[in-house]
């Protein structure tokens, strides 16, 4: 245990050492600052801590449209752009040379002079490159608990779920650069390759909500045998998408468990009605979207777990079995 634990602290100075941590972690700081600048009033919202203003009656102090539209610019906003966009990369370059670095010659053989297993060493040094994305992720994370306390007055503990679903979306992906050095010693192959899996999920992840928003969301004069025949393909998407990590509709896993105005759950629609300043319908207690909602959690989840476990397995089988 002492080996482990010595294996994970030298995971987190080895990252604290690396310029791009410190670097996504300081816009991390700035984008929370600018968070929490946002506030509301008597009268409306306000920007840069009250140096912009907008009056709008629908924003005012206390209501549950500002509680939607504050929640929403994290979860919507905030969350896709640069925690599962910018900081993902940023994340990935960084910690993409761990595995090279630690195979290279006179780096390992310290490690396995401990009486630690080599497996045990493989998942160690995987989960503690984890640690580069828990920590930009959960400080961020809690500085908007604190920032809706301060804000709306209320603890909204639901936000939090979305730190182990940024986590997700990362492993994933680090899950294929590690398969890849491992087996190349390439930095550059092993970013590539978890890019190309990423675009190719991004790229099922359009085809299959496009069909299903084809085959079972048109309107009422919609073309009905049309819907029908667009279902088996609909389907095959789906059989399709289930070998690929679900990177985007798992951070959309978290409307179904984010809580506004003591409701689980809101949809888009909602966020935009908001933000356009017109009040959309949330007499649903559901308040997800369809489109979100279409597919269960193992499905989101269980298969992308599943991709990540069969790689982990054969990177660490790889990494057991090289001659070092």
């Amino acid at each position: 245990m002492i080996a482990i634990i010595t294996l994970l602290l030298d995971s987190y100075r080895l990252l604290k050492a690396r310029a791009l941590f410190w670097i996504t972690l300081g816009i991390s700081g700035l984008v929370g600052l600018l968070y929490l600048s946002i506030g509301f009033n008597e009268g409306g919202m306000s920007l840069f801590f009250g140096l912009v203003s907008f009056e709008h009656e629908l924003f005012r102090k206390g209501s549950e449209w500002a509680e939607l539209l504050y929640i929403g610019i994290f979860t919507k906003f905030i969350v896709p752009l640069w925690i599962t966009w910018i900081a993902i990369i940023l994340g990935l370059i960084s910690t993409a040379s761990i595995f090279p670095d630690f195979m290279s010659e006179g780096s390992i053989e310290l490690s396995l002079s401990k009486p630690v297993s080599r497996l045990k060493i493989f998942l160690t040094k995987y989960l503690g490159s984890l640690l580069f994305m828990l920590i930009q992720v959960g400080l961020f994370t809690v500085l908007v608990f604190f920032a809706l306390k301060l804000r709306m007055g209320t603890w909204n503990p639901s936000v939090l779920w979305m730190v182990p679903l940024s986590l997700l979306v990362f492993s994933y992906l680090y899950a294929v650069v590690v398969l890849v050095t491992v087996i190349t010693k390439s930095t550059l192959a092993g970013i590539l390759f978890a890019l190309l899996i990423w675009f190719g999920s991004f790229i099922m992840n359009a085809v299959e909500g496009n069909l299903y928003a084809a085959a079972y969301t048109q309107s009422q004069g919609g073309d009905a045998e049309m819907q029908e025949n667009l279902k088996p393909w609909y389907r095959a998407s789906v059989a399709l998408y289930t070998v690929l990590p679900k990177t985007k509709q798992t951070i959309e896993f978290g409307d179904r468990l984010i809580t506004v105005g003591g409701q689980k759950g809101f949809s888009t629609e909602d966020f935009t009605a908001a933000l356009l300043g017109a009040e959309a319908d949330r007499e649903d207690l559901e308040g997800i979207d369809d489109a979100v909602r279409r597919n269960s959690g193992f499905y989101v989840i269980g298969t992308s777990l599943i991709f990540e476990g069969v790689l982990l397995s054969l990177a660490g089988w790889l990494f057991c079995r090289r001659d070092f």
